[in-house]
């Protein structure tokens, strides 16, 4: 009896001590674990602290380029309209054409359009004359129209009008102003297509402008220059909002370091600096420290440590036409606000092992979700949920390198909503975004998840996807624009005056480089829209081409190439 009592509690104990040597192998397992994760972890948040600023710049220049592209798609625009009718248009209606721009774009500050014999037509929104509009009068727009005079110099007429561009007054002046020696329009003439100018001081309110401009020809001669002034009091206010803490602050150089823009919180320090100088500021004047553009690395960007500040510069991708730099400065502690308090908790890991590997699980987690948020966000248009352009630009051309491996066939379908904007002004922008989320959600339908649908305008959209042996792209683009087409009358009562015209093109006939399929999609839909809307066009066909043809749904395609065609 009592050798099996003894050998009973020799084995409770002989388990006590099992059960305990495992526990403690496993808490000096852990503790060992931690600090050899701690030591790792202050390099990998040294790592990640580059790449959380290397993000924000994704972001930003993504943002910069979002608002830039604005304000060249007007300019492309206008450019068109000016083509379509020769080269020069009424008065009253390029003030009517120019002003609906202005509605449309906030980005722009204002549009202006010259011709060869020294005259300029510049509209802008009240706001961005430097001439407020007073508490008792209805102005929302000013014209300048600018003439030359024999003597030298020019006159120009300033006239206020009202929102329904009604005129309410006018003046005349005298000024000192040659417009076909102005930079922008020499510019114009030196590039084909659109270009960015260099800043420079505006001569109607001496205000930094950067503009994108483009020279309209008719039978080979130029019959005008269009450009538009960015509103760089907006952009200033997109620059302000910087994820990384109060202190943060971006702006926006060329590559020879002159500022373009500035944060809003620093324009009164601009305005400060032009009216001492003549000249666009350099990042000198705020004590920006840049590189040199050799200086940069492969990817186009630096990132520095100047005292308790980290700086990045970073160009912006050459697809934009922008030859300008992010430059992007914050805190290090607002790098990594997790840093210190990381370093102390690895202190209480050894001896906390278990709860420092919770904290670990529930920091992480927290860390992640945000994060991964911010990349869908990133690249996803917020009214829709379709892919955004900038992220639309980088999936077509990820999926034309696989196809041309496969030698599969990719179409291409640019949609645009015929008469949209009359749901906008009718019923207000709260039905034209029902009638935008609708067409959001059958696009997202229609494609599967290899392919992509994308809003690249403010109704524009566009479909990519492989097209499989049986399939017939003539098919599949006609029902991705039906379904458009019902998918707009079923959204709201109000939109059934709303239709949708497709235009598409194949690798088959454009091969497989992203502009030229793109381009060839975008000349078929414009071409067909001239023919009839509500239709599905073929790149290459008679009313996919600048030829024209017959008013019916045309979508057979053949291997002609189509016509060249201006810009929507």
């Amino acid at each position: 009896m009592r050798f099996g009592v003894i050998r009973s509690r020799v084995a409770r104990s002989r388990g006590m001590v099992v059960a305990v040597a495992i526990v403690v192998l496993t808490l000096v397992a852990l503790m060992v674990t931690s600090i050899l994760n701690a030591v790792v972890a202050d390099r990998t948040l040294d790592a990640a602290s580059a790449d959380t600023y290397a993000y924000v710049g994704d972001l930003m220049s993504e943002r910069v380029a979002t608002f830039a592209g604005a304000a060249s798609d007007v300019v492309e625009g206008t450019a068109s309209e000016l083509e379509r009718h020769g080269g020069a248009m009424d008065q009253d209606d390029l003030l009517r054409a120019l002003a609906d721009r202005l509605e449309r774009e906030p980005a722009v500050g204002s549009i202006f359009v010259a011709s060869p014999d020294g005259r300029l037509t510049a509209v802008a929104g009240i706001e961005g004359t430097g001439l407020a509009a007073s508490d008792d009068d209805d102005a929302a727009y000013t014209r300048l129209a600018v003439s030359p005079v024999l003597e030298g110099g020019a006159t120009v007429v300033t006239t206020r009008y009202s929102e329904d561009l009604v005129e309410l007054d006018s003046t005349e002046a005298s000024i000192d102003y040659s417009v076909t020696s102005r930079a922008w329009y020499q510019d114009a003439l030196a590039h084909d297509g659109v270009t960015w100018t260099e800043p420079y001081i505006s001569a109607r309110n001496g205000e930094i402008v950067v503009s994108p401009v483009t020279a309209v020809a008719v039978d080979g001669e130029t019959a005008a220059v269009v450009g538009a002034d960015l509103d760089l009091d907006l952009l200033g206010a997109l620059l302000e909002d910087i994820p990384l803490g109060s202190d943060a602050r971006a702006f926006i150089l060329t590559g020879d370091g002159r500022v373009v823009a500035a944060p809003a919180g620093a324009r009164e320090e601009l305005r400060r600096i032009l009216g001492a100088t003549d000249t666009p500021p350099s990042a000198a004047d705020f004590d920006l420290p840049t590189v040199a553009p050799t200086a940069l690395d492969q990817a186009g960007e630096a990132i520095r440590e100047r005292g308790d500040t980290v700086s990045l510069e970073r160009e912006m991708d050459a697809e934009t036409g922008l030859d300008w730099v992010l430059h992007l400065e914050a805190s290090a502690k607002d790098l990594t606000p997790s840093l210190n308090d990381f370093q102390r908790t690895a202190v209480w890991v050894t001896s906390l092992s278990i709860l420092m590997v919770i904290v670990a699980a529930v920091v992480a987690l927290q860390l992640w979700r945000p994060i991964r948020t911010m990349r869908v966000r990133a690249a996803t248009d917020a009214l829709t949920g379709l892919a955004n352009r900038y992220e639309y630009t980088r999936r077509l051309r990820a999926i034309l390198r696989s196809a041309e491996q496969t030698s599969d066939t990719i179409l291409l379908i640019a949609l645009d909503l015929d008469d949209f904007k009359q749901v906008n002004d009718d019923y207000g922008h709260d039905a034209g975004d029902v009638v935008l989320a609708a067409v959001g959600d059958t696009l997202r339908g229609s494609v599967r998840q290899r392919d992509v649908a994308a809003r690249v305008g403010g109704d524009e959209f566009v479909v990519v996807m492989r097209v499989g042996d049986r399939a017939s792209a003539v098919e599949l683009a006609r029902r991705i624009r039906d379904d458009v087409a019902l998918a707009i009358l079923e959204s709201f009562h109000g939109a059934s005056g709303v239709g949708a015209t497709a235009g598409f093109a194949t690798t088959a006939t454009t091969g497989y480089d992203a502009h030229t399929l793109q381009t060839a999609a975008d000349d078929a839909l414009v071409a067909g829209k001239r023919v009839r809307k509500g239709r599905t066009y073929a790149f290459g066909h008679a009313a996919g081409t600048a030829g024209g043809g017959a008013p019916r749904d045309d979508a057979g395609e053949t291997s002609r190439p189509a016509d060249s065609l201006p810009g929507n």
